[in-house]
């Protein structure tokens, strides 16, 4: 499943939304239809329970993902843990969620790992743009929650949101750029059915402006 570099987006306007791909093409196709279980979990306490398949444009499954374990407090520090699987169930990989604990400086971290090559990890935000973001990025926030609560508002800046997924050599292999809503696909080492599982969660945690609170998991 080798694939070149290219460009992923989340599509709102289809219904089930999709992962679209504008590059290199690989068997996967230009699009990948994001499908929730239809006998998905209860949704637990902290909303990160998650369950659906990845769909071909036909409609014929590619993969599917479930949670193994949803997150735990900011006290705790467990994350959540989520398995893709392919149509006959067998591990592509997993995908792991850790947010900053309350009690110790971080950031939030997502971690895929393949079955078969290198684990790769990525932080949410800068390290430079979080030491802004503090003194300077969340007081601007919380002003326009106020307006925006009193429908003088439209939400305000976000906290730092890039994220740069790096193997254990440092290697950048999928870059999120905040700014662009949009994923860049740097290596064709990463099987594509992770990459689309890997943006249909964060695109569930972290969603583009105008997806809604939950993004396309929520509708």
């Amino acid at each position: 499943m080798a694939q070149g570099r290219a460009t992923y987006a989340m599509d709102h306007r289809v219904f089930p939304p999709a992962v679209v791909r504008d590059g290199a093409p690989d068997v996967l196709g230009p699009a990948v239809r994001l499908s929730r279980d239809v006998d998905s979990p209860t949704p637990d306490r902290l909303h990160s329970i998650r369950a659906f398949h990845l769909l071909a444009e036909d409609r014929t499954p590619v993969a599917r993902v479930i949670t193994e374990q949803p997150l735990g407090s900011r006290l705790s520090g467990r994350p959540a843990v989520y398995h893709v699987l392919d149509p006959a169930g067998a591990p592509i990989g997993r995908i792991t969620l850790r947010r900053r604990r309350a009690v110790r400086p971080g950031r939030r971290r997502w971690t895929v790992e393949p079955v078969a090559g290198p684990a790769l990890r990525g932080y949410a935000g800068r390290l430079v743009w979080w030491a802004l973001w503090w003194p300077v990025g969340l007081p601007v926030r919380l002003v326009w929650l106020i307006t925006t609560l009193l429908g003088e508002g439209d939400g305000g800046i976000r906290p730092p949101r890039r994220i740069i997924w790096r193997d254990g050599s440092r290697r950048a292999h999928l870059v999120f750029r905040a700014v662009a809503e949009d994923y860049r696909l740097l290596t064709p080492d990463v099987d594509p059915r992770l990459v689309n599982a890997l943006i249909a969660l964060h695109q569930s945690f972290d969603p583009s402006e105008g997806a809604g609170a939950w993004g396309w998991y929520g509708e």
